[in-house]
Order: structure tokens, then sequence, then C-alpha cells
């Protein structure tokens, strides 16, 4: 571009132009970043409250709470679901629904982690 203009008009251009340029940039780049954060915020909420959402159960098992969202599947799906494996649910009603140390945790509900 500078190639067949003055020097004097390629510094009047630089004074009058490199402003404006550079504030539409920042701008840009201060949309996308606001963007961002927000939708990582949004993100990190929609987890947190779902990770707070959990209950106790005391005296359930995990073969327990697969039966109860087994039955709540066909309400939201088109086709009926096949019966649940015996084995499995052998396998999951020694299992508490709540396992110590895991329920509630620190890293899927705290503010801040330090």
């Amino acid at each position: 571009w500078a190639q067949n203009k003055t020097e004097a008009e390629v510094e009047a251009y630089k004074k009058d132009k490199y402003p404006e340029i550079a504030a539409r940039v920042i701008a840009h780049l201060s949309d996308k970043y606001i963007s961002a954060r927000d939708e990582i915020e949004n993100e990190v909420e929609t987890m947190k409250d779902f990770f707070r959402s959990q209950k106790d159960m005391p005296g359930k098992t995990k073969a327990d709470v697969l039966k109860e969202i087994w039955e709540e599947l066909p309400k939201y799906t088109e086709k009926p679901l096949p019966p649940l494996d015996e084995e499995v649910l052998a396998q999951l009603s020694e299992v508490p629904a709540n396992v110590p140390g895991q329920w509630n945790h620190s890293w899927g509900t705290a503010d801040k982690l330090y």
C-alpha cells in the first residue's frame, strides 16, 4: 500500500487510521473474551448445580437408582427400553448409592478451590 505514497501520506495515514483500527481490534477482542468468559461461567454454574442436586440416599443401592432411572427413561424416548440385566443388577445391589467420600465432593460444588 505504501509503495506509491509519499512519506508524509504514510505518516498521515498512520496518525489518522491506526488509532481507529486499534480501537476496533481491541473492542473485537474484548467482546470475544467477555462472551467466552460468560459461556464458561454458565457451564460452571450448570455443572455445580448438577453436583449440588445429588441427594443423600441412605439404604439405597446403585441398583435401586438404576431401576428408578430405567422407569423414567421411556417418558423421554420413543422406543421401549430393553430389560435390565439381572447380573448387573445383582452386582449393583451390593454397592451403596452414595459412596462415602464421593457425595457432595468439593470439586463439583465449591465456589472456590485453593
